[in-house]
């Protein structure tokens, strides 16, 4: 990781000619501290980096010292590509500030005034991937995988099922697909002799192999992903025997679409109001949801339910009413 961070400082001193500590940090998304760290081994290994003083001071490289970084190679718009398809690697791994460096040669490529463009729009655009409930899934092996799937290498791996149980497997990785944030592989398994989809966050030990193979013609890897995901919806709807958290409401056609992707267990319709019985997967996700509707939507039942919402209005307006 610091070498691809120190690669990063590099080539920003290369495009932006002065630039401060706290930009550095900012960019690089570390710390100040880590910056002058990493500047003074830069300084050691015979870099000739300057600094200055002053509102426009910041550190830069000697005059006419030209580092040649900036030119495009292969790999560079192989992941330029991935994060334009939506591959977008988790932080502190190698992938993501291979990224991060391939768009600073690729700013570093256009006019003064298209590069005050990029810098004004990174400013002021920001894509959070983190959910609003829960921990972000870790995908600590992101980096192996990435090369077993280029160079085309077999992986040995221990792959946990959600039960718990695990198994010792080597996988020929055909592919990987990002969905949701989360990473699955799709490999052959040695062990069941066929194609499998694997979640990576459950590939609890991984280890590069030598061995190669090679994958067949007739494979495609959208077309699998889709089929499989047509087979997981239709065997996961004929298993579900009952709903996990099964609630009554009455709401208008219009605020239908506010309660779009829960499975619908029955509706009715009377006098331009819908009735809905959906299954909201839990009393807790079924509180984060229909709370901040329920000034339009009515809860039925469960019970539980429509008293917890009860509750929290009275709070509501017995604290606002003492102000």
């Amino acid at each position: 990781m610091r070498l691809h961070r120190l690669l990063g400082i590099l080539t920003l001193l290369d495009s932006r000619k002065t630039i401060t500590a706290s930009k550095l940090a900012k960019i690089l998304e570390t710390s100040e501290r880590t910056i002058y760290r990493d500047i003074d081994i830069l300084c050691e290994s015979g870099i000739p980096i300057t600094s200055s003083s002053g509102p426009s001071g910041g550190f830069s490289l000697m005059d006419d010292y030209d580092l040649s970084l900036n030119t495009m190679k292969g790999s560079d718009a192989l992941y330029l590509m991935l994060s334009g398809m939506g591959v977008h690697p988790q932080k502190n791994t190698q992938m993501y500030q291979s990224v991060q460096n391939a768009f600073l040669k690729l700013e570093s490529t256009v006019s003064d005034e298209h590069k005050e463009e990029i810098i004004r729009a990174k400013e002021k655009f920001l894509v959070d991937f983190k959910p609003w409930w829960g921990e972000d899934v870790c995908e600590d092996n992101i980096d192996i995988i990435k090369q077993a799937v280029l160079e085309l290498r077999k992986l040995n791996v221990k792959y946990e099922k959600y039960n718990e149980e695990s198994s010792q497997r080597i996988l020929s990785p055909y592919g990987v697909v990002v969905k949701n944030s989360q990473w699955y592989l799709v490999a052959k398994c040695h062990l069941k002799n066929e194609v499998r989809i694997f979640k990576c966050s459950r590939l609890k030990e991984i280890e590069l192999l030598d061995e190669t193979f090679e994958i067949p013609k007739s494979f495609d890897l959208e077309r699998f992903w889709q089929q499989s995901k047509t087979m997981f919806v239709k065997k996961t709807a004929v298993t579900v025997s009952a709903p996990s958290y099964s609630v009554k409401l009455e709401l208008d056609a219009n605020d239908s679409e506010s309660l779009k992707g829960f499975i619908v267990i029955s509706s009715s319709a009377s006098k331009g109001r819908l009735t809905y019985e959906l299954d909201m997967i839990s009393f807790s996700t079924a509180c984060n949801i229909l709370f901040p509707l329920s000034d339009r939507i009515k809860v039925i039942a469960p019970a539980e339910l429509k008293s917890w919402i009860e509750d929290k209005a009275k709070n509501i307006l017995k604290l606002n009413s003492s102000l």
